[in-house]
């Protein structure tokens, strides 16, 4: 049948029950559960599936749940973002454009901070991960020469060297990771999104924060450990927890912590100091990291502006009109579906 432009298409009702019946086994609160291949489990278990690896963590249980009580402290806390918007799309490629912040803190007081603008040409979606990651890295680096600790070094990303970024990469982020352990300051990510779920399909932030919610009600809380330490690859430089820093806030993260830093102190210690960490009027979320994110954005307005900019300074190579020529031919549509406003 053809529906008309605008006209409201109700789902196939088979697969809506199908779709029910799937999600009742994997929201299923009664014991036994079923994993998604059929398999009978007693307690679900966390998995992470990375770059071809499955990593199969502790069953889940609830003697590992903690009430997480904020640390007072006027530590260094040194958080860095970056965005990312297409400047240019070239159709097999783009260019793109970041600005990246260093904000540090001490308590609730800033003490340093840093904006730079990068910009790249990229050819993948992969290629602008990692670009942008390298961008965070190294500013970091450079902020780890003038700053130095205790506190902590925070990142809106996880933890993750991944085995197909390029050895320069790789090698750039573990050379932080030493240098600020050097400085005494502990790697800590806290991912927006994260791919974190149990062998029954559920996301495993949801279901810890069920538990907690029937155990300690709206308590702020910690889970940890989700896996054990042998069975972490090495590319990840950080031990997944799972936390909900504010009674206040619903939110409930996935927080990163170096594993390195793990084993010389106590999670729920290092937690508490992150927890203390947040603006009343916005509880939840460690407010150095929410000042950086919000810093980092670029505005429609500046992107028009940045672009001409660059497009002008290219004249001077000789590619500038080409860029302009070559980018008009893309539609604003296939920018977004192509490359999105960030990678």
């Amino acid at each position: 049948m053809v529906y008309g432009r605008g006209v409201s298409v109700s789902f196939e009702r088979a697969d809506v029950e199908i779709l029910a019946e799937k999600l009742k086994k994997v929201f299923e609160g009664r014991r036994p559960q079923v994993t998604l291949d059929g398999t009978v489990v007693t307690k679900p278990a966390p998995v992470l599936n990375l770059f071809g690896r499955t990593v199969l963590g502790v069953p889940v249980d609830h003697s590992k749940l903690r009430v997480l009580e904020p640390v007072p402290h006027k530590k260094l806390c040194v958080a860095v973002d970056a965005s990312a918007k297409v400047l240019f799309n070239l159709g097999s490629a783009a260019v793109l454009e970041s600005r990246v912040v260093v904000a540090a803190y001490r308590g609730a007081k800033r003490v340093a901070g840093r904006v730079a603008k990068r910009i790249a040409l990229v050819s993948s979606k992969f290629e602008a991960a990692e670009w942008l990651a390298r961008v965070e890295y190294e500013a970091a680096l450079k902020a780890l020469a003038e700053l130095a600790g205790p506190g902590y070094l925070l990142f809106d990303r996880s933890l993750t060297a991944a085995p197909l970024y390029r050895p320069s990469t790789r090698e750039l982020i573990a050379k932080v990771e030493r240098r600020a352990l050097a400085a005494g300051l502990v790697l800590v990510g806290v991912p927006k999104r994260t791919r974190l779920a149990l062998d029954t399909g559920e996301g495993a932030l949801s279901y810890i924060a069920r538990m907690a919610r029937k155990l300690l009600g709206p308590s702020a809380f910690y889970y940890y450990p989700l896996f054990r330490e042998e069975s972490l690859p090495p590319f990840m430089l950080g031990s997944p927890t799972v936390a909900k820093l504010s009674e206040l806030s619903e939110a409930v993260l996935r927080v990163d912590i170096s594993r390195r830093a793990l084993a010389r102190a106590e999670c729920g210690d290092l937690l508490g100091e992150l927890a203390f960490l947040q603006d009343p009027s916005s509880p939840g979320y460690p407010y150095p990291l929410k000042a950086a994110h919000e810093e980092s954005r670029i505005s429609g307005s500046e992107l028009e502006v940045d672009r001409m900019l660059l497009a002008e300074l290219l004249k001077d190579w000789g590619v500038g009109d080409l860029l302009l020529a070559s980018s008009a031919a893309y539609s604003s549509f296939k920018e977004r579906s192509l490359w999105g406003d960030a990678p």
